[in-house]
């Protein structure tokens, strides 16, 4: 169990975690490597830091920028490559093709 751990998200997608559309989060570098599938991690507004829910992993993978698809259900979909690029350069800088991606499925078990 992972509950002093928070996820930090976009005010936008909080609304789209609660509802259970978002499903799937996207992160570059190794910052959440260490959790697993089962581990229960709070989810919070970067904008006030608020946590608003509790999450179960629930999967967990890894690929690279360029094999990351634009449109997975679970996620917030792209219309093309260049915008995914610049969607993930607003947090995190320059993003290169073989950047390391972490793919981290989650439902929802508690809302606050």
């Amino acid at each position: 169990m992972k509950a002093d751990i928070s996820i930090g998200f976009a005010s936008n997608l909080v609304p789209l975690i609660l509802d259970g559309s978002k499903t799937l989060t996207y992160r570059i570098g190794d910052k959440y490597d260490f959790l697993q599938v089962g581990d229960e991690v709070d989810m919070r507004d970067s904008s006030n830091d608020k946590v608003f829910s509790k999450v179960k992993i629930v999967e967990k993978d890894y690929t690279i920028f360029k094999d990351l698809p634009t449109d997975k259900v679970g996620h917030e979909v792209y219309s093309s490559k260049e915008e995914q690029r610049a969607t993930f350069e607003k947090y995190y800088g320059e993003v290169k093709d073989d950047d390391k991606i972490l793919i981290l499925g989650f439902t929802v078990i508690e809302k606050y």
